[in-house]
């Protein structure tokens, strides 16, 4: 087994340090031979690990497919020291083959004791924002323009491990029978195992940089702070900061609503609706419907009313209706709310002083609009 340790110059640009203490994390990454645990090898394990002000990484590379538990112990008695492991889709491929592995193996580690962040998962909600054609970790790093050396996939290097395996038991062989015999430098095995430890250390250093992502994520998830909100002839725009600071600008949205935000600032424009609406009551059984007024009133006033200008009011016509101003919500979020009819999916909350004074409803607002576009992103 080859053990390789040297310290990096990436940091991350997320701010771990306000959940966890960076000393405690550790990213990795595994390279192996194929997707199942029963039937390929385990490579290679690498982790990048803060230290002394700076990050380090530290890889173990197995020189004999035999050697897969000498991996893993080096891996599971490094990680002792630590509490957070990040990774790139870990819980889908890393962790679970790595478990297999120590089945197999009757080795007796798991990751129960670890707090896991899987930036794949984490990012998944809102993978539609991106407009990504996938969301490997290279399309991440093209997207958060992260330029790496290694142009090999973890595909790839499956038979660059193979002929690795093959050239470096020729060689050995060769120096047994030509004992002092000078091979050329770098040998072909030492070109390729170059090859091999440079994918996993550009997945590492990549997983690093990307970590920015994370701040989309932030995004819809932490608070906001309002800082202005007004109607200018058919759109109602709020901008505001956020607690994520956003590396690349992103724009998306739908027919109603567009969002655009790039570091802290952001803006929400929204198409409103000026004209008339109508307010449906539910408990319609309590109302009488108004013919000549298109309108409803409460049964305990029905008796200031000819019985020839009112009928028991139905789910469709219970209703009084408003003239103003109405911003689109897709949930009830505000009340009273108002619509064009009663069967309309949409309905609207009304845009008043009083509403574009309180800070709450507008950052409740705002939630709620992003939520329900990036949802329905396309």
């Amino acid at each position: 087994m080859i053990t390789r340790q040297f310290s990096l110059e990436q940091m991350p640009e997320y701010p771990f340090e306000q959940n966890y203490d960076i000393r405690k994390l550790v990213f990795f990454d595994i390279e192996t031979t194929g997707f199942a645990a029963d039937s390929t090898y385990l490579y290679l394990i690498g982790c990048a690990y803060y230290n002394e002000g700076s990050f380090h990484l530290i890889q173990w590379f197995a020189e004999d497919i035999r050697e897969e538990a000498k991996l893993i112990t080096a891996f599971f008695e490094f990680l002792k020291d630590y509490e957070v492991l990040l990774h790139y889709n870990g819980t889908g491929f890393d962790l679970p083959y790595l478990q297999r592995k120590c089945e197999r193996l009757k080795l007796d580690y798991s990751f129960d004791q670890w707090i896991s962040i899987d930036i794949y998962k984490k990012i998944g909600p809102y993978k539609k924002i991106f407009r990504l054609n996938n969301f490997k970790q290279k399309t991440i790093e093209t997207f958060l323009n992260i330029n790496r050396t290694d142009t090999f996939s973890g595909g790839d290097l499956i038979q660059v491990y193979q002929s690795y395996l093959g050239k470096k038991h020729f060689e050995t062989l060769r120096s047994k029978r030509n004992p002092g015999t000078i091979f050329e430098t770098p040998s072909e095995a030492e070109i390729l195992l170059r090859h091999l430890l440079l994918h996993n250390e550009d997945d590492l250093r990549g997983l690093i940089l990307i970590s920015p992502i994370l701040s989309y994520v932030d995004l819809f998830e932490k608070p906001i702070r309002i800082l202005q909100a007004g109607v200018d002839g058919n759109t109602f725009t709020i901008l505001f900061d956020t607690s994520a600071t956003l590396p690349v600008r992103i724009t998306f949205g739908n027919d109603l609503a567009r969002f655009t935000a790039m570091g802290n600032n952001a803006s929400l424009t929204i198409q409103i609706y000026e004209g008339e609406l109508k307010h449906f009551y539910d408990n319609y059984k309590d109302y009488y419907y108004l013919t000549t007024e298109d309108g409803v009133i409460h049964k305990s006033l029905a008796h200031f009313v000819d019985k020839e200008y009112r009928v028991k009011a139905k789910p469709s016509n219970c209703y009084t209706k408003k003239r103003g101003i109405f911003a689109p919500q897709y949930e009830l979020l505000f009340t009273p709310c108002f619509k064009l009819e009663h069967q309309s999916k949409l309905s609207f909350l009304e845009i008043h002083t009083d509403f574009l004074l309180q800070e709450e409803n507008l950052e409740q607002y705002v939630k709620h609009i992003l939520h329900h576009v990036v949802s329905k992103a396309t």
